[in-house]
């Protein structure tokens, strides 16, 4: 690793750093909601290891623990998880060059946290000319750094939530706890008008179809919000009220 290599890395895991507090919350709280589901502490583990989507993690737990028909655990799972599928469009653009097992590796690792950290820093793609320069692939080595900060705070917090959940009551309302930690990460997304509108078409969607089977509200308020997001991000700045 070259010397600039090797500040780009430092650079992304202090710049995710930052918001590490946020990340081993949300993480503690997931990590609790495996243990005290029907998996069992290995299960819960290799949960947290292989599908490190904790969102997800937290709408399929409920519904493995009813019996939900697979279809509908995936088919939840994956709108859910559906904003990855943007952001991997997003990075696209960025590591198209690298081969395919690397542009998986960046895909599992890929989280909202390193997502906006890239490309914050980084707002554009390098153009050929500019790659062709980029011996390095500076560009590359930060986005890792970002990553490893982002992977190793959350399984930390995963881990220890899953070890250490049979020391907490299950009184003390760890719904909420899971509900004020996703505010935390959320919140500072919602930094354009679109994106706020999305989050409140949502909400108002998930109250009013409260009572649908199998918690199928949460894809229809997904798919309202996204909808909604779209439609504002297409049209022109002054039609859209800040």
């Amino acid at each position: 690793m070259t010397p600039a290599q090797r500040r780009e890395l430092i650079h992304g895991c202090k710049e995710v750093s930052h918001s590490a507090v946020t990340i081993v919350t949300w993480s503690v709280v997931t990590g609790i909601a495996m243990a005290k589901s029907t998996l069992t502490v290995q299960q819960a583990i290799a949960m947290s290891l292989l599908v490190y989507a904790g969102s997800a993690q937290l709408a399929a737990l409920p519904l493995i623990a009813v019996g939900t028909p697979i279809w509908v655990i995936l088919l939840t799972s994956f709108m859910v998880n559906l904003r990855f599928v943007i952001f991997s469009l997003g990075l696209q653009a960025h590591f198209s060059y690298l081969s395919l097992w690397r542009r998986t590796l960046l895909g599992y690792f890929t989280t909202d946290f390193s997502y906006l950290a890239h490309l914050k820093r980084f707002p554009k793609p390098q153009s050929q000319a500019e790659l062709a320069e980029d011996q390095e692939h500076l560009r590359l080595y930060s986005m890792i750094g970002f990553q490893a900060t982002n992977w190793t705070c959350w399984q930390i917090g995963s881990i220890t939530g899953i070890l250490l959940a049979s020391q907490i009551p299950n009184d003390w309302g760890l719904g909420f706890a899971g509900a004020v930690a996703l505010i935390v990460i959320i919140g500072p997304m919602l930094d354009r008008a679109s994106a706020r509108w999305a989050a409140v078409t949502a909400g108002v969607i998930a109250v009013m179809t409260y009572g649908m089977p199998f918690r199928l509200n949460i894809i229809l308020a997904i798919v309202s919000a996204l909808v909604v997001g779209m439609i504002l991000d297409k049209s022109p700045k002054e039609a859209v009220i800040s």
